[in-house]
């Protein structure tokens, strides 16, 4: 019998300890972390933290990246001129915020075929780069689907990130500066991280890194604006999974015109060719 009780008060211990962590414990989260909340184990590749109510949505890195602090080394500082933002994208003397943006790749992707190697299979799983520091280095591979992105935002404000490549074709030789990869704007600032789920639009369909070979390591910056409220961006500004279009863009030219001012924020990796670079320039042509 005293076994009995004391097995009850375990069983009636462990469900109020399970009570604290039901959803209704809650109140005030939103639908996307209810969601989160309520579904079955994510995999490892999904969200690492869920927002707890009353925590600002401009504090939404939580929800992907994790209370995980310095597990993480995604918070490394490098000034504009240190990376050559400045001036290779924007004129010397150029004022930018310092707002941290974290960049997180999956942590899992396929691989792709060595043409050169009769043993090797693609869309076979491999590591991914998964959270990155600014100015580290990756591969093609690892940069084939859209990074998830996280900083402080503004309630109630939209942002546009732009990706662009200022080294195409090759680093000695950038006549084709920039190479863009990536425009999505009207991100709303209460509604992060920017993972594609977030309400925003993609002006300009993402494109992973795809440097020719030989032209050593190309530079991706990856730059947050602040919008002065939501743009009704041109439809000649659109560009979808295709290669057209986007040698010569001009990052500066892009935020005057739709008055975005200078980025609040950027982050940056680094890469060079490997085996998805062919595979990136079959797809692009619209090919299997």
């Amino acid at each position: 019998c005293a076994a009995m009780q004391r097995l009850s008060l375990l069983v009636l211990a462990f469900a109020g300890v399970c009570n604290g962590f039901a959803p209704s414990a809650w109140v005030g989260a939103s639908p996307r972390c209810l969601q989160a909340i309520s579904a079955s184990p994510p995999p490892l590749s999904s969200r690492l933290g869920l927002r707890r109510p009353g925590r600002a949505a401009a504090g939404g890195a939580t929800m992907q990246f994790g209370g995980l602090g310095g597990m993480f080394g995604g918070k490394k500082t490098v000034s504009p001129e240190e990376a050559g933002l400045i001036p290779d994208i924007f004129p010397a003397g150029t004022s930018m915020g310092s707002t941290a943006i974290r960049v997180k790749f999956p942590n899992w992707v396929k691989a792709a075929v060595d043409l050169g190697d009769i043993f090797s299979f693609g869309d076979t799983p491999t590591k991914g780069a998964g959270e990155i520091q600014a100015g580290a280095t990756i591969t093609p591979t690892q940069a084939q689907s859209k990074p998830t992105l996280a900083w402080e935002a503004e309630k109630g404000a939209y942002y546009t990130v732009v990706m662009a490549d200022p080294d195409a074709p090759s680093p000695k030789d950038p006549k084709m500066r920039e190479w863009v990869h990536w425009v999505r704007g009207n991100i709303p600032g209460d509604n992060l991280p920017c993972d594609g789920e977030d309400g925003g639009d993609d002006i300009k369909e993402y494109v992973g890194s795809g440097p020719p070979k030989d032209t050593g390591l190309h530079r991706y910056f990856i730059m947050v604006f602040k919008q002065q409220g939501k743009v009704d961006f041109a439809s000649a500004d659109r560009i979808p999974f295709t290669d057209s279009g986007r040698p010569g863009f001009k990052t500066a030219e892009f935020a005057e015109k739709y008055e975005l001012g200078t980025p609040v924020g950027f982050s940056y990796y680094k890469a060079e060719y490997d085996n998805y670079v062919p595979q990136l320039y079959s797809q692009l042509k619209g090919e299997k």
